[in-house]
């Protein structure tokens, strides 16, 4: 298991660094102290220690207001290998239900912590291979998820 665990790592790291270098299709633009920025709002895990952390980047050149139809600003999901849905994030929470804002600087990200490992042991869910699918719901992320296709769970 730890040597499945390593290739996945070496994988979500060589995943970020592909997306890091990545363009977008209005180009690159440069920032301050000759920094490369893309001309995109994107969003990616980050796994650090086995603690998963939703970033959101403001790769512009302007500030960024992100809008929140409810108080809940990220879901996910696990899927077992039949595509059914194991846990959601938000099936044993509430809300407030009011439009919320939070503004990202240009250049600048914002990180959601996600805390799987507490929200996924106290739902007993079991050890095993799953799916992971990420998202902001932010509206301007209109629902695109980040997916970890063999997200080792030890069910602890």
């Amino acid at each position: 298991m730890a040597k499945k665990l390593q290739v996945l790592l070496g994988l979500l790291m060589l995943t970020f660094l592909l997306i890091a270098c990545g363009s977008t299709e209005q180009g690159e633009t440069s920032g301050e102290g000759g920094e490369e920025m893309t001309n995109e709002l994107t969003q990616q895990l980050q796994e650090q220690d086995g603690e998963y952390t939703l970033v959101i980047t403001n790769g512009t050149d302007e500030d960024v207001t992100l809008s929140f139809t409810s108080g809940q600003l990220f879901e996910y999901q696990l899927l077992d290998d039949a595509g059914e849905t194991v846990y959601t994030y938000s099936m044993n929470k509430m809300f407030t239900q009011a439009l919320t804002e939070q503004t990202v600087a240009a250049g600048d990200t914002w990180e959601l912590p996600l805390e799987l490992s507490t929200e996924l042991a106290a739902m007993s869910v079991p050890e095993g291979t799953y799916q992971l699918d990420v998202w902001s719901l932010a509206e301007q992320f209109d629902g695109e998820k980040v997916t970890i296709e063999n997200f080792e769970w030890s069910g602890q």
